[in-house]
């Protein structure tokens, strides 16, 4: 027990010291290792739905959008709103700032317009809602089920954000289906 309270404490010296770091120092690069320090130290003491892993995705998500690094602050901020969604609802105070921050990395991403905004915006809950399904059906064994609600997952953020991230290939990895084998070289060349 003793063990887990120095962790989650050295956990709170880095996120303290990332925002630090970012708010009042600028310094992005320090403040995002240290945040994925927290969050590394947090996800492996609280796992990925706590409250606190999901203060450590906004913040990172926070130094990625002031980088100017879009799609890896959307995949930081999409974290924070599943975890948020499936703690406390959509209605949330927490959630909506999660919510408010995906709006800000989309239109930084090229949607300008409020409906384009709020069709991507509810395109990622309509995702992370199949991605819930899918681990709920998982968790009962009904693993065909689970299949489709990630493959449904998959494709809608496939639509809306590409083929490329971290969040198919979790979302992928979850349903079973293993990335392509890179093209084959040319032999005795």
């Amino acid at each position: 027990m003793a063990d887990r309270t120095k962790k989650l404490e050295t956990a709170q010296k880095h996120y303290d010291l990332g925002k630090d770091l970012s708010w009042n120092k600028g310094d992005f690069d320090s403040a995002l290792t240290e945040l994925k320090k927290s969050l590394q130290i947090r996800e492996s003491i609280w796992g990925m739905y706590h409250e606190e892993t999901s203060k450590s995705y906004y913040e990172i998500g926070r130094v990625l959008f002031a980088q100017k690094q879009y799609t890896e602050s959307l995949v930081s901020y999409r974290k924070c709103l599943r975890i948020r969604v499936s703690l406390y609802g959509k209605f949330n105070t927490e959630t909506k700032n999660a919510d408010h921050c995906v709006r800000l990395v989309v239109q930084a991403r090229g949607l300008y317009s409020g409906r384009e905004i709020n069709e991507a915006i509810d395109a990622i809950y309509k995702s992370i809602n199949h991605e819930i399904s899918g681990d709920t059906y998982r968790k009962a064994g009904r693993n065909a089920e689970a299949q489709l609600e990630y493959i449904q997952a998959a494709a809608i953020e496939e639509y809306y954000f590409g083929k490329t991230g971290k969040i198919i290939w979790e979302i992928n990895r979850k349903a079973g289906i293993k990335a392509p084998p890179p093209p084959a070289g040319r032999r005795g060349a």
